[in-house]
């Protein structure tokens, strides 16, 4: 049975949509198309629904004019600010679905103005041996989100397969390293337009994910918190094996900025580095040169469970 099929991976960000489409062939991986799309206007995730299939259904169009998109299997990765994200305790007794029901409750607690139904998706800290703490971190996406998502692919002849947080996707391309071991600390760093993140992963178990807002304050002054924030549960700096940088607009200028910051070279993931490549994209500007800012479509398009 075949695992993985060809599969669109599409990511949001504020003004644009990524679009990175890979199939499995001759037992290899290939980069069949890799696009990008300016939008006219902000996806927000208050939008209503109608105008968000429009907005898909416009920029998918445009896609199609420029490639030749075979798959019929499509998956999405949003940006931070389309999902309530928090950490809290919880009981390690309850079952899967009574632990989704506390965290659907904690959510209503946190962000009580908001009444829409949530689907609940959680990272357990003490899957590291960091922490040991029975806490959980909480991505809570609106259920209307993942509706309209349907209907959109429904419309088109598309099946919808997977949703996911644009940083968590992105950190799918933690193996392409050789030297990869199970107990080695990375830092990953997601910047996006409307709100960038950090996350603390020990092997493959994230075990700390702190939000960035753009707000008055600076970036590198949230950035200065996150580093205190792990030094709270004793991560200092010279216990990070490596730092792993990606999203929109990653400049060297500001890459330079963080690695002063934290006294470490940056690497800044390349999602391609492992797939072939068809010949016709080896020249096409966004594979060669602006590759960082597509992990999040290249990480969710890979996925197979």
């Amino acid at each position: 049975m075949q695992l993985f099929h060809n599969h669109v991976g599409i990511n949001f960000s504020e003004s644009k949509l990524q679009l990175v489409e890979i199939s499995y062939k001759d037992n290899s991986f290939y980069l069949e198309n890799v696009d990008q799309l300016i939008l006219k206007e902000s996806l927000m995730p208050d939008m209503g629904g109608s105008k968000l299939i429009n907005i898909l259904q416009e920029a998918f169009n445009k896609f199609t004019q420029k490639n030749n998109i075979t798959s019929i299997y499509f998956s999405f990765s949003l940006p931070n600010n389309f999902f309530r994200i928090f950490e809290v305790p919880y009981d390690n007794t309850l079952t899967k679905k009574d632990l989704a029901e506390h965290f659907k409750w904690e959510r209503s607690l946190l962000f009580p103005v908001n009444d829409d139904e949530y689907l609940i998706q959680y990272v357990e800290v003490n899957k590291s041996s960091i922490r040991k703490d029975a806490k959980a971190i909480v991505f809570a996406l609106s259920k209307r989100i993942v509706e309209t998502l349907h209907g959109f692919c429904k419309q088109s002849g598309f099946e919808l397969k997977y949703i996911d947080n644009a940083h968590l996707s992105s950190n799918s391309f933690l193996h392409l390293f050789k030297n990869f071991t199970k107990d080695e600390i990375t830092l990953s760093i997601y910047v996006d337009q409307n709100s960038s993140s950090v996350a603390a992963i020990e092997g493959s178990h994230p075990f700390f994910f702190k939000t960035i807002p753009r707000t008055e304050r600076s970036f590198f002054d949230e950035l200065d918190i996150a580093i205190d924030q792990l030094r709270k549960i004793n991560v200092e700096p010279d216990k990070i094996g490596r730092v792993l940088l990606s999203g929109q607009s990653v400049t060297e200028e500001f890459s330079n900025k963080i690695s002063s910051r934290l006294g470490s070279s940056i690497i800044k993931t390349n999602p391609f580095e492992k797939l072939l490549v068809e010949e016709r994209l080896k020249n096409n500007p966004l594979y060669i040169s602006q590759y960082n800012s597509f992990t999040a479509a290249a990480g969710i398009a890979i996925r197979i469970i």
